[in-house]
């Protein structure tokens, strides 16, 4: 049943958007990084987005070394799965800090308009 993005639980919200892009990997294919988002406010966790291979696996936590991190609020973070964030401007304005390849954090953004994710889903 579809929900709107605040009523899931920031794990739920995670497990929604792995199903998301791995039912349709068209485009995330040939983007390989490990995107981690800390994320803090209302929900704090630390979750890493594996790309590899045209699927995505997210895991709570730090496993490996990621290409970039970003670290954001989570309201922040659902405005930026919904759209309503511009990646750059979220730099910009210090919304969102970021470290590493940000090259790879920005091409999230673009990956994003792609699925045009939309509410309830």
């Amino acid at each position: 049943m579809a929900k709107k993005v605040d009523d899931y639980s920031l794990a739920e919200l995670m497990v929604r958007i792995e199903e998301i892009f791995n039912k349709n990997p068209g485009p995330i294919q040939g983007f390989e990084a490990i995107v981690q988002y800390d994320i803090h406010g209302e929900a704090e966790a630390t979750y890493q987005h594996f790309f590899h291979d045209g699927k995505l696996t997210i895991k709570e936590g730090v496993e490996a070394t990621p290409s970039v991190t970003m670290a954001l609020s989570y309201d922040n973070f659902k405005k930026f799965l919904l759209g309503k964030q511009s990646g750059t401007m979220a730099l910009l304005t210090g919304k969102v800090k970021a470290k590493g390849d940000i090259g790879k954090g920005m091409k999230i953004e673009t990956i994003l308009r792609k699925y045009n994710i939309k509410e309830p889903f």
